[in-house]
């Protein structure tokens, strides 16, 4: 099985890293400036354990691949560039089994109008990429999924692919009911956007983060949708007791990395913005959410800096207190 990392940022940097220092073959798709820097001086990636220069095949788009049968997709892109990621993947491979590894709920929706194989993966991992070529993972075991396929069920590329990321040290449980574990992961990345407009883990933020969460959790309960944690997966694993003094790392979101990288786009329409919509379905309003989703994606456009406001600025303006 070959694995093709489509959105190689950082998650997919970090993932492909990993599992081609276990031996295993991939390739990584990803921007011009990382994918040349990659190609001559490989993907510099830095662990817990140490830092390594991993030569690894990459490129900037599918059509300079040669698909094979055996070949297995990884989605790693932001979610807002999964359309014509996928759009663009159809034109050169019809017939692959596709993983989303990727915040947000609706990528899969969309992926499975142009794949028959999809599968959803409900993951963390602490890894950060800002310069071309370097990537850091920040955890051991590097990451943690729950994986299964899209709409519900399981089969033997899922267990397959589960195998090999265990393989390579990361923590693998395999659901056939993946989707309400992404929801889960949805209500923790509600902190993308908070940490991105204030450039801070200060107390304030957990205050705004507390209010963004008890909105969303009542558009979801009123809307039906059925969310689960992923701890309880998890906590029988011996590798879930070694993240116990990991789990909480100093370095600040992916949101956060996309505006020090000045990508210009930011992911929060599929995350804050995914409970906005829901309001309006329901013909209800989410505020806290819709300012949140407003100002990152203002802030995306001017190509500004993290760091807007402070955390007590931001609770003003949310009309917190």
């Amino acid at each position: 099985m070959r694995i093709i990392i489509y959105g190689a940022g950082g998650i997919g940097s970090a993932t492909g890293g990993i599992l081609s220092q276990h031996g295993q073959d991939v390739v990584l798709i990803g921007r011009k400036g990382h994918v040349d820097a990659i190609n001559k001086n490989g993907l510099k990636l830095t662990t817990p354990q140490d830092t390594y220069t991993v030569k690894i095949q990459a490129v900037t788009s599918p059509d300079q691949i040669e698909f094979r049968n055996d070949d297995v997709v990884f989605l790693t892109m932001k979610s807002q560039s999964t359309s014509d990621a996928v759009k663009d993947l159809h034109k050169y491979v019809s017939d692959v089994p596709v993983f989303c590894f990727q915040n947000g709920v609706r990528n899969e929706e969309i992926v499975s109008q142009y794949f028959s194989d999809v599968y959803g993966a409900a993951l963390r991992f602490a890894t950060q990429y800002i310069t071309d070529g370097e990537v850091e993972c920040r955890r051991d075991p590097p990451g943690w999924l729950i994986i299964g396929r899209y709409p519900n069920g399981t089969d033997q590329v899922c267990e397959n692919v589960a195998e090999i990321l265990r393989s390579a040290g990361f923590m693998v449980a395999v659901s056939p009911d993946v989707m309400p574990y992404k929801w889960g992961k949805l209500m923790n990345n509600l902190i993308n956007a908070i940490h991105a407009i204030t450039d801070s883990r200060d107390p304030g933020t957990i205050t705004i983060l507390d209010a963004a969460r008890e909105e969303a959790y009542k558009v979801a309960k009123e809307a039906g949708i059925v969310w689960k944690a992923d701890d309880e997966v998890f906590k029988d694993f011996p590798e879930h007791q070694a993240l116990a003094g990991t789990r909480k790392w100093k370095g600040l979101t992916s949101t956060w990395q996309s505006l020090m990288r000045d990508s210009g786009t930011v992911e929060t329409d599929f995350i804050n913005g995914e409970f906005v919509r829901l309001a309006k379905k329901l013909g209800q309003n989410a505020p806290v959410n819709e300012k949140l989703q407003e100002i990152v994606i203002d802030m995306a456009d001017k190509c500004e800096k993290p760091g807007k406001f402070t955390s007590e600025q931001l609770i003003s303006l949310l009309e917190l207190k």
